[in-house]
């Protein structure tokens, strides 16, 4: 190498070591990263390649071969009995094998050996996780921190469920080690929420269950509806296990929420066959995976072949394929929803990504366009958020025309024209004109959704043609069309009028929290609108509530009650319900009568069925039986329908007792619940 090779290669490596300690930091301290994992496993790759040419420049505190991040001081410091050590990386089935051929040469067999038995377990994307018990009894939990020393977060972690705090009859020190995750579901609800409230979003599932599992208050921690998977042993005094499955299997027999995706498996053909289903099945995980891991089933095998400075030797992870794909920017459009938020939307030259093909993502504000900098013509890299969401990660600015110009943000409303605001404090505008267009139309379709009103046969082409026809002006106008009216649209029709004019006829007799739901209230979903109605009863009581009585109610805050508070009382929304009075909708608030028929008894709901999952979940809570999303051992029973999937499949392997909906009602029946 010339010297003025060495002198670039000397420069590219301390760039390195600089740019990679930064993602670390942000990555495992800040609960904040900047660049996809991919990004970062290429930096990492590169500079460890460089460091095996240049050893005498690896200095002891090499950002590539570091463990996690410092703890924070906002936590008490706890020491792990043994550490918490990373994971080595292959991104092929070539790298696979010459891995294999390593763990085969640090055992003193032939590198062509190929008679190992390994377990197969997911990478879950999440947060790292050490439960120490002594003499059986939970003492503390912590995350990795820098794989020595964590932070201590027993509070936080009692919060989740499935974590015993006693071991019967164990003796000595334990230490279960797994993985505290956000669901894809609970992510995209916390992020539903957020964007409504105007406050800040998660920017993915591992983040969120970071940033959940970081709350000094426990019942903060609560709300995010974290999970974990435990899969591995650090200390392990008593544990009757001789290799890693039955490690697992042992967990699972303590009641610790194990994988089902674990396999147990021989020889490396296996291992890749297996790391090819998972790819294959990633689109339907609850968690985001980021690859799987193999490891050396024997546990004596595993003490033999040892560790690296970072990473086990008997052990590895085979990263998934990148499933972010670059695309243009082709426009920006701005819609305007019920509640006069104005919603900008990217319209991107479509793109297959995990299987469905992609032509649009959201871009919440006018804050996170900014931020980002998106142009229109712009090359961006997206991925789907939490594996469901489209999300613009970032732009490939070298790409960029050399006329593209900063988006600019409306001023007025794109549909009405008139001016739009931001209030303080909020990341959300705002058109303010409640005769607009886009916002009526918005409106009614709310009130009508099932959700709300639940009323059927109004559809979108329906409300255009009553809109453009003049015909209805707010949801009210509803209960004032005639069967005359109705037939007389495009694919009219009396029958179909008369269809239509029964479910409004119907719909006044719904419950308070349907109707609370269906104004479009700013910050009210259907949890918000059913707090309300248990709270308050009645309309009126609702309508005379003051900001302070509203943030009493479960769920609000004081700056979201003011909200309500004050849009319960603005002029149009006081107009809309005093026409609903007069078309006869007089809602009061259902009296459940609460039974114990079901006590103790949990219910997971799945597959297709004839009766709406609500209405079979509230008939088991009133009955008072609880109903969760996860198949696990505290299963009482399954309710499953046609094409009812993987809880079908984990409940069959738990051997939890499965109820079709003839077999539903007949338990029903048996236990005296109407």
């Amino acid at each position: 190498m010339t010297d003025a090779g060495y002198a670039d290669l000397k420069a590219r490596y301390l760039a390195l070591r600089e740019e990679i300690a930064v993602h670390n930091r942000a990555y495992h301290e800040l609960d904040a990263p900047t660049i996809p994992d991919s990004e970062y496993d290429q930096l990492v790759r590169e500079m460890r390649r460089i460091e095996a040419e240049h050893p005498q420049w690896a200095e002891t505190d090499s950002p590539a071969q570091a463990v996690g991040g410092a703890p924070s001081a906002a936590f008490q410091s706890v020491t792990h009995p043994t550490p918490m050590t990373s994971l080595d990386n292959v991104f092929s089935d070539t790298e696979l094998a010459d891995w294999q051929e390593k763990l085969a040469r640090s055992l003193n067999l032939p590198p062509e050996y190929d008679d190992f038995t390994f377990t197969g377990e997911l990478k879950i994307d999440g947060l790292s996780l050490n439960l120490y018990y002594l003499d059986g009894a939970l003492q503390w939990a912590a995350t990795r921190g820098n794989g020595r020393v964590g932070e201590m977060v027993t509070a936080q972690v009692l919060t989740i469920p499935g974590i015993p705090q006693k071991i019967e009859g164990l003796k000595g020190e334990l230490e279960v080690r797994g993985e505290v995750y956000m669901s894809r579901a609970d992510f995209a609800a916390f992020n539903e929420q957020a964007e409504e409230l105007g406050t800040p979003l998660l920017k993915n599932p591992r983040n969120g269950a970071a940033g959940a599992l970081r709350q000094k208050d426990p019942e903060v921690t609560r709300t995010r509806n974290l999970k974990v998977i435990l899969y591995a042993l650090g200390k392990r005094d008593g544990v009757p296990a001789r290799t890693q499955w039955e490690v697992l299997e042992w967990l699972q027999s303590q009641g610790f929420p194990t994988s089902r995706y674990s396999e147990h498996l021989r020889g490396l053909a296996a291992a890749v066959d297996y790391h090819a289903r998972m790819v294959a099945a990633r689109a339907d995980f609850e968690f985001d995976a980021d690859g799987t891991v193999l490891k050396l089933d024997s546990l004596r095998l595993q003490e033999e072949a040892g560790f690296t400075s970072r990473a086990p030797r008997w052990a590895i992870a085979y990263k998934f394929p990148v499933e972010e794909v670059e695309t243009t920017l082709e426009s920006i459009s701005v819609n305007v929803g019920r509640t006069g938020k104005l919603a900008p939307l990217a319209h991107l030259s479509p793109r297959l990504i995990e299987g469905s093909t992609v032509s649009k993502a959201t871009l919440h504000n006018e804050d996170y366009i900014r931020d980002m900098d998106l142009r229109v013509g712009d090359t961006v890299v997206v991925r789907k958020s939490g594996g469901v969401i489209p999300q613009i990660m970032r732009v490939v600015t070298e790409k960029r025309p050399a006329d593209a110009a900063p988006f600019e943000f409306p001023k007025v409303c794109p549909t009405c024209g008139q001016p739009v605001t931001r209030a303080e404090g909020d990341a959300n505008t705002y058109c303010l004109n409640p005769a607009c267009p886009s916002q009526t139309y918005q409106l009614i379709q709310y009130f009508v959704a099932r959700g709300a009103m639940d009323i059927q046969g109004i559809g979108e082409k329906l409300i255009t043609q009553v809109l453009e026809a003049g015909l209805v002006h707010d949801p009210a106008d509803l209960y004032q069309l005639t069967a005359e009216q109705l037939a007389g649209l495009e694919r009219g029709g009396e029958k179909k009028a008369q269809n239509i004019l029964k479910e409004l006829e119907e719909s006044k007799t719904r419950p308070l929290w349907r109707v609370i739901n269906a104004l479009g209230l700013d910050h009210v979903g259907e949890r918000n609108a059913q707090a309300l109605a248990r709270a308050f009863g009645t309309l009126d009581a609702l309508l005379a509530a003051t900001p302070e009585q509203i943030a009493d109610v479960p769920g609000f805050g004081k700056n979201t009650a003011a909200s309500v508070a004050l849009a319960l009382q603005e002029e149009h929304t006081q107009n809309l319900i005093r026409k609903l009075r007069a078309a006869g909708l007089n809602p009061q608030e259902e009296e459940t009568v609460r039974t114990d028929q079901l006590a103790g008894l949990n219910f997971v709901i799945t597959g297709t069925l004839s009766r709406a999952r609500d209405e079979i979940k509230n008939q088991l809570e009133a009955a008072g039986g609880r109903v969760t999303g996860s198949v696990t051992k505290k299963t009482s029973y399954l309710i499953a329908g046609e094409e009812a999937g993987s809880k079908l499949d984990r409940a069959t392997e738990l051997n939890i007792p499965v109820l079709d909906e003839a077999g539903l009602a007949a338990f029903l029946s048996e236990k005296g619940v109407n």
